[in-house]
């Protein structure tokens, strides 16, 4: 009764390999493997029997020194490529590689090429044989599983294979004669027109030596760096500590010129004077353009109800002339 049970437990190649050896036996009753009595007992033995036998294989594997060896040769090919193509562009291009300069750096942030016509960026995706979704090697567009979105019409593509690229950058341009308008667009990218948002700023106190001046700051968490106008730092007369050159990731994907800018030290301070805190700024002739103030009595007296009290309100708040 034991012997069906065990035997549905063995792997299937071990039970081809007892029929195998029990066929090529039965002319030999006395073989106790294949003797039809006591077939659990039987069937143990040859179990015993091909554990032996492993054991004996990996003895004489491992006493030449080369059993490594033998081990990697019995490990099936990988499988992780599923065509030639991918498997020359995996080899040739690297893992952050761009597909059109070759340097360390992602496809989509090659700025060289997003100066082209969108027939021209296309038509070299297409030369390097990428898709024109995700630009890797080794697929086409109808067949990426990217969750790719273009930052400038929402559609299915990086913001480098847009069609109205070109159009944003030839509408930036014909604006380039009114520099104050300039600045503020590369720091502010969008308007309301429909509704009032609010963005988050606050009313500091900023000081250096015997002067202080009272200026509102936005709170920038998605800029790496901190900034002051350059007029705000006449007025305080700060001394510059040092430059620094950077460019700055706009909004699409597009990436300003390398620029220098300095870096000047201030103590920045709450209007309670309860904290303050030295901070490195960088020197920006225009911050942003004018934010709206908070106006609406509803929700001042709604924040109030909150404990929330905001410095930020009314038309004598001073202008926006930090970004942190």
């Amino acid at each position: 009764m034991l012997y069906p049970v065990v035997e549905s437990y063995l792997p299937t190649e071990i039970l081809k390999a007892r029929d195998r050896y029990r066929l090529n036996r039965e002319d030999k009753e006395d073989d106790p493997v294949v003797s039809k009595d006591k077939v659990l007992e039987n069937l143990m033995t040859f179990l015993r029997h091909e554990v032996e036998g492993e054991e004996h294989r990996f003895l004489a594997e491992t006493s030449f020194g080369d059993g490594m060896k033998r081990k990697e040769s019995r490990k099936p090919p990988l499988r992780d490529e599923p065509t030639a193509a991918t498997l020359i562009a995996n080899t040739s291009v690297g893992r952050n590689q761009c597909i059109f300069c070759e340097r360390a750096h992602a496809s989509q942030d090659n700025q060289k090429i997003s100066n082209l016509a969108y027939e021209d960026r296309k038509g070299q995706v297409m030369r390097k044989r990428c898709c024109l979704v995700c630009l890797k090697p080794g697929h086409m567009a109808k067949r990426c599983h990217s969750s790719v979105k273009c930052l400038i019409c929402g559609r299915r593509h990086y913001a480098l294979l847009c069609p109205d690229l070109r159009k944003g950058k030839i509408s930036s341009k014909s604006r380039e004669g009114d520099e104050e308008q300039h600045s503020t667009e590369t720091l502010l990218t969008n308007l309301p027109s429909e509704r009032k948002i609010y963005l988050k700023t606050i009313t500091v106190r900023l000081r250096h030596k015997n002067k202080e001046v009272c200026v509102r700051a936005l709170m920038d968490d998605g800029s790496h760096r901190s900034y002051i106008e350059k007029s705000l730092v006449a007025e305080l007369n700060l001394s510059l500590s040092g430059t620094t050159v950077l460019s700055q990731g706009l909004f699409g994907g597009g990436i300003s010129p390398s620029m220098e800018y300095g870096r000047f030290t201030v103590t920045v301070e709450s209007l309670d004077r309860k904290y303050l805190t030295s901070m490195s700024l960088l020197g920006q002739p225009k911050i942003c353009s004018t934010l709206s103030r908070i106006c609406d009595r509803n929700l001042i007296a709604e924040l109030a109800s909150r404990g929330i009290k905001l410095t930020g309100v009314g038309q004598d708040t001073p202008p926006l002339r930090v970004l942190l």
